[in-house]
């Protein structure tokens, strides 16, 4: 459901589980999102949106200036991969490619293809990159945190960079989060292997995720 808070366009998702409203501002666009109870009223949403207004705004800008909102798979231009930038430039060829040239990325594309197929491709890249990436640093890090996830999977997530389901041991990446830097991705995967422990966010948590990376919570901050 959508509704509309003065010039907001909201997006509305009643859940069970939720025992409180949650908002969020999801990248790369800045959609608006609230999850609440199933039977809250629509008014009661209205009042939650009205009253975070401030926070909406600040939370839009920071998205605005990310990465993400540059990414040539959101409209932009620019290739991000391990925190740095690259130019996408594109050229005629028989056949898809993609290499990186210190600050540029030369994308190579069949004459006739189309922004869909480009961005497509890219995303296999990126895929493939993500492949490679986070399967040797899961396994370095299961024997140190003394756990083993069952499977990974990678998706194009916005709204979240990793998570873990914990009854079933599987963890996901979003294949997006390769925008980001290898400091934080490596705190990613400690992150999500140390659910497998620590199912919340609490205290015990987070003490745990220091103890094998000192400077974590400077990390988990990085946009």
């Amino acid at each position: 459901m959508k509704i509309k808070v003065l010039s907001y366009e909201v997006e509305v998702t009643p859940r069970r589980q939720s025992k409180g409203l949650r908002l969020r501002v999801v990248p790369p666009n800045g959609e608006i999102k609230v999850s609440c109870p199933p039977r809250t009223s629509v008014k009661a949403v209205e009042q939650f949106v009205f009253d975070n207004l401030s926070w909406i705004e600040k939370a839009r800008k920071n998205v605005a200036s990310s990465p993400l909102s540059d990414n040539y798979l959101s409209g932009g231009d620019r290739l991000i991969l391990f925190g740095k930038a690259y130019e996408i430039v594109e050229r005629e060829s028989n056949r898809f490619s993609l290499t990186l040239d210190n600050e540029i990325a030369r994308l190579s594309t069949p004459k006739m293809a189309t922004r869909e197929q480009k961005v497509d491709f890219v995303k296999k890249y990126l895929l493939s990159v993500a492949k490679d990436f986070f399967p040797p640093l899961v396994a370095y890090y299961e024997k140190v945190i003394g756990v083993k996830c069952a499977k990974i999977g990678y998706r194009f997530m916005t709204s979240r960079w990793g998570s873990c389901n914990v009854k079933s041991k599987h963890i996901n990446f979003s294949v997006l989060a390769l925008a980001k830097s290898k400091e934080y991705l490596e705190y990613l995967v400690v992150h999500e292997l140390m659910h497998l422990v620590y199912p919340n966010h609490g205290k015990e948590f987070k003490s745990a995720i220091r103890s094998i990376i000192p400077n974590a919570d400077k990390i988990s901050k990085q946009r």
